[in-house]
């Protein structure tokens, strides 16, 4: 436990400080294309929704949070992703909520691939439960294509990486499941919420029939077989998103999780698992910009299946190494990027501008017998580079290197919005 007490301290403090990646090779070309808490919490109007939240992709991704929320009864949205288990994928998304804090939310996903002719899809409704709406129970419902938590590139930049460079940024398996929780949102702390969940895991085959606009004659990397079963797991889980503003001390998110598996509930797996991510944004001057980002997990007992496993390398950590280069059931990774604005330009709706940055990953992933999250004794990657960016973090490039080998290649990166 003392893992989780020293991320929740770094969570509550209040400063605490696709893509295509090709193996680590010299010249080598890839594309990875607090607003305090009150009772009326869509009183801020639409002008939300444009603004940029640091949130990491977790979770099932069915329901935006209140404090996210911009206001609008409903929302739908088209979703299209390309990856080389389920081909194509199409769906479409929807959520309804209203400014009565008591309100019910409900949000839905329903998808096909058609690589595989499956129908997938993801229902959650939650029912605030006591006034002023803080605390609620909710429900969900899914059958998906999943990845790992830690492969975090969304599937349009995923797709792009597909069809422009012929590289997937992620592993994939499906999982069929339903849940209940219960939420209370802390106002200016965190969302603390209870799950208790079943799921079922199934491996899923690399389709050959999958096809890339370029580098054809590249062969897909396959994707590997996870450890079917059923999981029964109870998890405690902490979460506060933030919206990076345009002031000195900008925002502060973290994502903290335990969850058991088995202990009395039944399943296939065992084990306790911890992770947590905690993430930072801090405008040091009008026109320079500090990310961190700290990622820690550790097995506490058992056994993690490999779905569940802690991964690091590639576009989401450890720039210059290899896609997945570290794996097991521990993990330390931090990443820093320091952004200086050079040039900026605002024309009416319009806007422009290049950012220098300067980066630097450090970490590693890690399997220990005995279940202890020793990183004294572990080898530490580090990698380090530069990048530009567009003022609207549309377009990043960076040249990432190891800095522990003198013989390291650079390795250009090209992605579509921020890593962290």
């Amino acid at each position: 436990m003392l893992l989780i007490a020293v991320l929740l301290c770094a969570a509550v403090a209040p400063a605490a400080g696709a893509a295509l990646l090709a193996a680590a090779a010299p010249e080598t070309l890839e594309f990875t294309p607090q607003e305090r808490d009150t009772g009326a919490v869509f009183a801020r109007g639409p002008a939300v929704e444009d603004e940029e939240w640091m949130r990491a992709p977790f979770g099932e991704g069915l329901l935006t949070t209140r404090e996210q929320w911009s206001g609008d009864r409903r929302r739908t949205e088209l979703l299209v992703d390309y990856n080389r288990v389920d081909r194509l994928r199409l769906g479409v998304s929807g959520q309804m909520q209203v400014a009565n804090a008591m309100a019910p939310r409900l949000g839905g996903r329903i998808e096909y691939a058609f690589g595989r002719e499956r129908l997938l899809y993801g229902l959650q409704l939650e029912q605030p439960i006591a006034p002023p709406g803080r605390v609620a129970v909710g429900v969900s419902v899914v059958r998906r294509t999943d990845h790992l938590d830690l492969h975090q590139v969304d599937d349009a930049e995923n797709t792009l990486a597909l069809l422009l460079g012929h590289y997937d940024d992620r592993d994939y398996f499906e999982r069929e499941g339903i849940g209940g929780y219960l939420t209370w949102r802390v106002p200016d702390f965190s969302t603390v919420s209870v799950h208790l969940r079943r799921d079922q895991y199934r491996s899923l085959p690399l389709d050959p029939r999958t096809r890339s606009w370029f580098h054809r004659s590249r062969p897909w990397r396959d994707n590997p077989a996870i450890d079917d079963g059923e999981t029964r797991t109870l998890s405690l889980r902490l979460e506060h998103a933030a919206r990076p503003g345009r002031h000195r001390h900008a925002g502060l998110y973290h994502w903290l999780d335990v969850e058991w598996a088995d202990h009395g509930l039944g399943g296939d797996f065992q084990y306790v698992r911890m992770l947590g991510d905690v993430r930072s944004v801090m405008r040091l001057s009008p026109a320079t910009t500090l990310n961190l980002r700290l990622v820690a997990g550790h097995t506490a007992s058992g056994t993690l299946p490999r779905q569940k496993a802690f991964v690091t390398g590639g576009v989401d950590g450890l720039r210059a190494h290899p896609f997945d280069a570290f794996r097991g059931d521990q993990i330390a990774l931090t990443q820093a990027e320091y952004s200086i604005g050079l040039w900026r330009r605002r024309h009416g709706s319009l806007r422009g501008g290049i950012a220098a940055i300067a980066f630097l990953d450090a970490g590693t992933a890690w399997s220990d017998p005995a279940h202890r999250w020793n990183l004294g004794d572990r080898h530490i990657a580090t990698d380090g580079g530069v990048g530009l960016a567009t003022a609207e973090d549309r377009l990043r490039v960076y040249l990432a290197r190891d800095l522990q080998r003198s013989d390291g290649g650079i390795v250009l990166t090209v992605r579509f919005h921020r890593p962290f």
